[in-house]
């Protein structure tokens, strides 16, 4: 009878130790779903205001500088908004072959916070040539 209730213990442990890791892992997708829905607004917002404030400032010979700039930092937001689309796919693609195999979804997880890495340099990199452009402009 020591021994049923050994194993039985011993695959209540295992059991609790799955649960803790499913958990976990249904944080890190909910966590990766939210930061990628918010790197994209983030960067898609960027695009429009920026859109906006150049409209506004074409027509003033003081900001002829600051075009570049604008330009730049267009480019950066537009790839910084797409990335987080395309990383829904890879965060798809990393549950699917997670289960299969860990190490294949651990590849595709690599990639999905690669892009939303990339993504956050790219806003942060736009900010800063929006910054410098208007320095550049005054």
């Amino acid at each position: 009878m020591s021994r049923e209730t050994d194993v039985q213990r011993d695959m209540l442990v295992q059991q609790l130790d799955h649960d803790r890791r499913m958990r976990d892992i249904d944080r890190l997708h909910d966590l990766l779903v939210q930061g990628a829905k918010g790197l994209a607004v983030l960067n898609g917002g960027s695009v429009v205001a920026l859109l906006a404030f150049v409209q506004a400032l074409i027509d003033k010979p003081t900001y002829e500088s600051f075009k570049p700039y604008a330009v730049g930092a267009l480019i950066c937001f537009i790839i910084g908004a797409i990335l987080p689309a395309i990383s829904f796919f890879f965060h798809h693609r990393s549950i699917d072959r997670g289960y299969g195999s860990e190490t294949a979804g651990s590849f595709w997880r690599r990639i999905v916070w690669g892009t939303l890495i990339a993504s956050a340099a790219f806003a942060i990199f736009g900010g800063i040539l929006i910054v410098g452009g208007v320095s550049c402009a005054l």
